[in-house]
């Protein structure tokens, strides 16, 4: 059951060092990532997509093409 948190409920977080706690449970805040190989492709296409649209201001100020 999801409900949200009140105000008076903000003292039972905890923090040690680096993790958080939740009345006294660490709070897992880590979630893999798992793409499929198309989704891979996209992502990196895009990646490259976006390198070249910036880089290609540079090279025509720079007179490479």
């Amino acid at each position: 059951m999801r409900r949200t948190i009140g105000q008076d409920e903000l003292d039972n977080f905890e923090v040690d060092g680096d993790r958080l706690y939740w009345k006294g449970s660490a709070v897992v805040m880590e979630r893999k990532l798992a793409l499929d190989w198309y989704q891979t492709t996209l992502a990196t296409a895009a990646a490259v997509g976006a390198l070249l649209a910036g880089i290609h201001p540079f090279g025509v100020t720079l007179g490479w093409w």
